[in-house]
């Protein structure tokens, strides 16, 4: 009797030493994670305590750890870019303003002929033009971010969008003798998709293509197996395009104002795209620039 007594108390203090290093080992636990959660510390939870459950309930916190971290370290970016954004549409809707008030100004106060009035008239209405485009691009990115609306599909020649996007560019590739040189190994290749908003996505391709480079566009698609690739290959201008970057909707760098662009073309690209059940992505290879569209085949693909 005396023999289980004292065993009963031997298990007694194991437990009660047990539950004490439990409770304290869970103590700094919580206030390890409160620190990484208040920023104070980057790293990560530790344990040492003998129990399979402890560490995996380490194991479980650090992975909400890591995936809270990734979420804020996105929405700084976010925020960041946000600012810089804002920043940028300031910039670009105040120039072609700045410009035209100024070609007002010199109409309303100088002795020029009508021949310069009509000049100059026509220049303040090139930059209101210009203004007009710019409001429209953010409005219309705007819309598109904040109305995942569903998106009717029907089953379309890609070809034939294409075509129809390219004729849309004809002339401005013509008048700076360029060319667009189309190529495909299946003239009848169809998909499900909606015809409106892929031909906006080729039509930003090909304006892009044409205000970002001096050199003719290759526009190739190419069916294979359950899918077809769509590729848009021009002339790199810019060495230090960053192409991980270049489908940013916030990525309105100094290059693409140069050319009268908006910085948001091939955002709303990007978007329709995935929205539309495809991938696109960007690559350079020395002086080209290859951007891919990707798509799966409808299921009368051929």
């Amino acid at each position: 009797m005396e023999i289980i007594l004292v065993i009963l108390i031997i298990i007694i203090l194991f437990l009660v030493c047990y539950l004490f290093l439990l409770n304290k080992e869970l103590n700094r636990i919580k206030k390890e994670t409160d620190l990484v959660l208040s920023r104070k510390t980057n790293g990560l939870l530790h344990t040492g305590f003998p129990s399979k459950e402890v560490r995996e309930l380490v194991n479980c916190i650090n992975n909400h750890l890591v995936e809270i971290k990734s979420k804020e370290s996105h929405l700084e970016r976010k925020n960041a870019n946000f600012i810089k954004m804002i920043r940028n549409i300031s910039h670009d809707l105040r120039t072609p303003l700045t410009s035209s008030l100024g070609y007002v100004s010199l109409i309303l106060e100088s002795d020029l002929t009508e021949q310069e009035k009509i000049k100059n008239l026509k220049i303040v209405g090139e930059r209101l033009l210009r203004l007009s485009e710019l409001i429209d691009s953010f409005f219309e990115f705007s819309k598109i971010l904040s109305n995942h609306q569903v998106i009717e599909l029907d089953e379309i020649n890609l070809v034939a969008v294409m075509e129809k996007a390219i004729s849309n560019h004809y002339e401005d590739f013509s008048k700076d003798n360029r060319m667009i040189d189309f190529k495909t190994n299946k003239r009848k290749t169809k998909i499900k998709s909606n015809e409106v908003m892929l031909v906006r996505v080729f039509d930003n391709l090909i304006r892009n293509a044409y205000k970002h480079s001096n050199g003719n566009l290759e526009i190739e698609i190419n069916q294979n197996n359950d899918k077809v690739k769509i590729n848009f290959i021009n002339d790199l201008f810019y060495n230090d395009l960053d192409v991980d970057r270049i489908f940013d909707e916030f990525y309105t760098v100094d290059i693409s104002r140069t050319k009268g662009n908006t910085g948001l073309g091939l955002a709303i690209a990007k978007e329709f795209v995935e929205q539309l059940g495809g991938k696109i992505r960007a690559k350079k290879r020395k002086d080209k620039l290859t951007i891919t569209v990707c798509f799966p085949l409808g299921e009368n693909g051929r």
